[in-house]
């Protein structure tokens, strides 16, 4: 099994793997990740590494008033959460677009929420995509919301200091069974 084919850009056999491990896990993290986003009704979310798209799913419904982008460089991803959101996707409420943390294609102040699962320890360049979140996140009251998975590794004091650096103020952190979140707002 090859870990870039199945998780960091699924495709082929493994991705299909990976994706199905995906849809079957991590759900006590995607509720509470979402969960944490505290979000308004006209909120403008964007999920970044959306996988087979199951936040995605969860997040719609919360901003009925609002718009919800995915962010994937994954093909395979794009078709399962395509076909799983289907309805919203036709009701101009999401949009799925091709890309990563570091090469966002989002004009400044884009979006009031963004999330991403279990995918920061792919990211190319953490400072850089988080400095590159901090620009397309509007003004204050703008948030982040990190979540990684045990399995994930990695370290929740390592993604806090380079939150900091990119003006990024941490208000929530709990480390878990289930992994750590961190939800930091844009000062």
């Amino acid at each position: 099994m090859n870990i870039f084919d199945t998780f960091v850009v699924p495709q082929g056999a493994d991705g299909e793997r990976g994706a199905d491990l995906m849809e079957r896990s991590g759900f006590a993290l995607r509720e509470l990740a979402v969960a944490a986003l505290d979000l308004h009704d006209a909120a403008r979310v964007l999920e970044i590494g959306f996988g087979p798209g199951l936040a995605l799913g969860a997040l719609v419904p919360l901003v009925p008033k609002g718009h919800v982008t995915g962010l994937d460089p994954s093909p395979l991803m794009h078709r399962r959460a395509r076909a799983r959101n289907e309805d919203a996707i036709r009701g101009g409420r999401l949009e799925l677009v091709v890309g990563d943390a570091n090469q966002m294609p989002f004009q400044a102040g884009s979006f009031n929420a963004v999330l991403a699962i279990d995918n920061a320890h792919f990211w190319a360049d953490r400072p850089g995509a988080l400095q590159r979140i901090r620009q397309v996140v509007d003004g204050a009251p703008g948030s982040l919301v990190l979540a990684l998975s045990p399995q994930s590794g990695g370290s929740a004091r390592a993604v806090i200091r380079d939150l900091d650096r990119a003006a990024f103020e941490v208000d929530y952190h709990n480390e878990s069974s289930n992994g750590f979140l961190i939800r930091a707002t844009a000062t």
